[in-house]
């Protein structure tokens, strides 16, 4: 089995003590390396190769929107899950703009943060349905939550409803039957008509919503 290799940056020390002993206990991750701050991780990676990482949002030196943007500027795409507390709105929706694409809270529970890790490394989104309206309180542009969904045919529901569920577009492609580039275009609309720049704006808005809890039967009409 490939191992997934994660690096945990948190600057409370028991805290990432913890997620580093929880996550070495899944037998398909191992932790490469930890950080205390956003420099540290950035030096860290100057010796390690994550295949992704998890990180506190708010951290003394350099926080975990600053350490998205330098790992952009200097050319490291790693996959990033960003740990945050309700209070962390500003720098969540500074990691949304940079594309960060998982969120978890740290009161979830242990199943919610490996499932985060897991989507995330295959190309999928996750988004702590809690986390889901502070991510779009920026992006407040939907007066009306039924209406905005009656835009989506129902195949774009259903489409964004695996998104929602963590699913990337090659899965959406086999479970549905569709072609890599059909699932695509169905991405593409679906953003168009929510309007919002990315996917995981548009899967928070699922979560919202209740949408993405429902099932995916339910949006043949």
């Amino acid at each position: 089995m490939t191992s997934i290799k994660v690096m945990v940056v948190d600057d409370h020390e028991i805290f990432r003590t913890a997620l580093v002993n929880i996550i070495g206990l899944e037998e398909d991750m191992e932790v490469v390396g930890e950080a205390g701050d956003g420099l540290e991780a950035l030096a860290l990676l100057e010796t390690v190769a994550p295949d992704i990482a998890l990180v506190d949002v708010t951290m003394p030196r350099m926080g975990g929107a600053e350490l998205v943007r330098q790992m952009e500027s200097r050319g490291i795409g790693l996959p990033v899950v960003a740990l945050t507390a309700m209070e962390d709105e500003r720098s969540v929706l500074e990691l949304s703009r940079a594309g960060v694409r998982g969120y978890i809270l740290k009161t979830s529970g242990f199943d919610d943060l490996v499932k985060a890790i897991r989507s995330v490394f295959h190309g999928g989104d996750y988004v702590d349905p809690k986390v889901a309206s502070k991510l779009l309180s920026g992006f407040s542009k939907h007066r009306d939550k039924g209406d905005v969904f009656d835009r989506l045919s129902d195949r774009e529901l259903e489409v964004l409803f695996w998104l929602s569920q963590g699913l990337n577009g090659q899965d959406i492609a086999e479970r549905l039957f569709l072609s890599d580039k059909t699932v695509k275009n169905h991405i593409s609309h679906i953003l168009s008509k929510l309007e919002v720049s990315d996917r995981t704006q548009a899967v928070s808005l699922a979560w919202r919503s209740g949408l993405a809890a429902k099932s995916p039967e339910e949006f043949r009409r």
